[in-house]
């Protein structure tokens, strides 16, 4: 009997004894305290990028500019990564450029960015911007469009006048015999003593007349140069080239015709 009693004193000493150094599960956690979130990101927001990518500061020129709207987008190409920021600027995502990129038609591919150009022109929905190309961005899954390749004229030239600056590189006289004016549906234009008159037509960034008419006063040169190449030059297929509000040029096979915004 006194044996069983030592025996027992024993097991109950060592069951009261010092504490083990094993946590429970939620002692563990509150021992840790609470998670911190990572400022950077939120559960709306999607940012992929290699650790091996380069700092947007460091990764090159910038190639090629998309945007979009409904929901509003952007991609940035630079020469070492490609940028995409969409659902404005919920979702980032960042790429390794392709190495095959080009800022022409065509599907390049990287990581989870596609990007696909086409030919344009291109409205981005929001402004008079005309813009080259359409550009389709597959970003993770999600496919948006947009535009993109730079702007073109706007889409209209209607009531708007310029002074003509040069015809094939080579300047004009300064004076009121040098100009071209657009209304609604026709163009008139002088380049020198003679008036030429018709219908015009833009389409993104191709301009086309017709029924191009002339009146038919002898000019003295340079004048009558002036208006035997720009009058070929009207007649062709037009591209149409803006440098801001101020300054445009008409470009065909047949040459140049730089003009500046008079109204």
């Amino acid at each position: 009997m006194k044996y069983f009693c030592l025996v027992a004193a024993v097991l109950l000493t060592s069951a009261c004894g010092e504490p083990s150094d094993r946590l429970s599960d939620e002692d563990a956690a509150a021992e840790q305290g609470p998670a911190v979130l990572d400022e950077g990101n939120t559960e709306s927001e999607t940012v992929t990028a290699s650790s091996e990518l380069p700092d947007q500061a460091v990764s090159g020129a910038i190639l090629y500019k998309a945007v979009g709207t409904e929901p509003g987008w952007s991609l940035t190409v630079r020469a070492a990564r490609m940028d995409y920021t969409g659902d404005y600027g919920e979702v980032n995502i960042a790429e390794p450029t392709p190495p095959d990129f080009r800022a022409r038609h065509g599907t390049f591919r990287s990581g989870k960015l596609q990007v696909t150009i086409s030919a344009g022109p291109c409205s981005d929905g929001m402004s008079d911007l005309i813009y080259r190309q359409t550009v389709r961005v597959t970003a993770d899954g999600r496919t948006v469009s947009g535009c993109g390749g730079g702007t073109i004229a706007p889409n209209t030239l209607a009531d708007t006048s310029w002074s003509v600056v040069s015809v094939n590189g080579r300047p004009v006289p300064a004076g009121p015999g040098y100009s071209v004016q657009f209304t609604g549906k026709d163009v008139r234009a002088r380049f020198g003593c003679n008036m030429m008159s018709g219908q015009y037509r833009l389409n993104g960034d191709h301009l086309s007349t017709g029924n191009l008419t002339q009146t038919e006063m002898a000019c003295p040169e340079p004048a009558m140069s002036f208006e035997r190449e720009a009058g070929v030059l009207l007649r062709s297929n037009v591209r149409v080239e803006r440098s801001g509000g101020e300054r445009m040029r008409l470009v065909s096979e047949a040459g140049t015709i730089e003009l500046k915004r008079a109204i």
